[in-house]
């Protein structure tokens, strides 16, 4: 018997509309401006600029903290390093199959990740009659509830990337490059213990219990081929991912925020 993958794009796990993507990136272009007109004029009030530019930075330190943590979230769960990593490094998907490499297993899985409000996570065998399912409804359950919870992630991610953005826009076109330098040096230690956070959650049984709780992931039996694929040490490794992607997104963060606020050099 032979596995073959039925990611039906058209229905199943419809691709987003690259039109639809472009119109998403025109309109956050156009918030970003409005945000930063909207500070700017509430910024001319005074003897109140102090008091505003000081929340705003409090604002900053929040947004930019939570948009890096949910931005290492989203690269963990939707691309596809992670689980060729994995595979890779236990080999199970050649237990399941033959026909199929690791890099497209990670794929498949990647694009369900990636897809827009699928019906369904469903591999399908072809036994020479008809295509049977290799998951379950509860395996089917649990993606969908991942998949979900990684897209609430994302709409957290965007809408504090947009705020974090204006913020910045706001504070270098008026010169307060200052502000955004002593607020990075309050950002990092945040990120870091959010980050800590996370990391106890995916290395106890109560924090995974309390993930499982809030998610709406259920427990998988032995025989479940979900637990087979992402059993084992997957939560382990996705959570030394996240700690990878969270460390390089603060290096990127501290290297812009350097960059853009350097003093103007008087000899050349």
């Amino acid at each position: 018997m032979s596995i073959l993958f039925k990611i039906r794009l058209n229905k199943k796990y419809p691709r987003i509309n690259l039109e639809h993507f472009g119109y998403f990136i025109v309109f956050s272009a156009e918030m970003v401006y409005d945000i930063h007109v909207y500070l700017y004029n509430i910024s001319q009030g005074g003897s109140r600029v102090r008091k505003f530019n000081f929340f705003c930075s409090v604002v900053l330190v929040i947004t930019l903290a939570i948009f890096t943590i949910t931005l290492a979230q989203n690269i963990t769960l939707r691309g596809s390093a992670t689980y060729t990593f994995y595979f890779n490094d236990t080999g199970i998907v050649d237990s399941v199959t033959d026909e199929y490499t690791n890099s497209q297993m990670s794929k498949e899985i990647s694009r369900f990740m990636n897809s827009w409000r699928p019906e369904e996570f469903q591999v399908r065998e072809d036994t020479g009659y008809d295509m049977q399912g290799i998951f379950d409804e509860k395996d089917s359950h649990n993606m969908l509830a991942v998949k979900k919870a990684a897209d609430i992630s994302l709409i957290i991610c965007l809408l504090s990337g947009i705020i974090t953005v204006a913020i910045y826009v706001y504070f270098l076109k008026n010169g307060f490059k200052e502000v955004l330098r002593k607020r990075l040096k309050i950002t990092v230690p945040v990120i870091a213990v959010l980050l800590a956070c996370e990391m106890i959650a995916f290395s106890t049984k109560k924090g995974l219990a309390t993930l499982m709780t809030i998610t709406g992931v259920e427990t998988l039996g032995k025989h479940s081929m979900l637990k087979t694929l992402l059993g084992g040490d997957f939560i382990g490794l996705a959570g030394n991912f996240l700690l990878g992607y969270t460390f390089l997104l603060c290096i990127i963060a501290v290297y812009l925020t350097l960059f853009l606020t350097k003093p103007p050099r008087i000899f050349y």
